[in-house]
């Protein structure tokens, strides 16, 4: 019997089959990087990956770590909010909002342009 998957598969292996018979040619397509001269430039003192450790070993240690969070949090203990004044009144800020119009009418008046 023929079924669907038997013919499913002799299709999908004469595919693949086609795909590993066809022979390409080597071909560069990137080609030369173009940041080979930036690379060749760079200072010759930075370590090369193989020089490079698998692991950081310039970390700070758990203890310096916990050290700098201490000190952090007492600058937070010394800081003092300042005192603010108090709020205006609707009022107030009406009485202020309406000199800050009148000066500011008197200075385009004063313009001679």
């Amino acid at each position: 019997m023929f079924t669907r998957h038997t013919a499913l598969a002799i299709l999908a292996a004469s595919v693949l089959s086609a795909c590993a018979s066809v022979d390409l040619p080597d071909i560069d397509f990137m080609g030369k990087s173009d940041f080979n001269e930036e690379i060749s430039a760079l200072n010759p003192d930075y370590a090369s990956p193989d020089e490079v450790p698998d692991i950081p070993n310039d970390v700070r240690s758990a203890s310096e770590w916990d050290k700098s969070a201490r000190e952090m949090q007492d600058l937070y203990g010394e800081f003092e909010v300042p005192d603010l004044e108090p709020a205006l009144t609707p009022e107030e800020f009406d009485r202020q909002f309406e000199q800050a119009q009148d000066a500011s009418g008197a200075y385009k008046q004063d313009d001679p342009s």
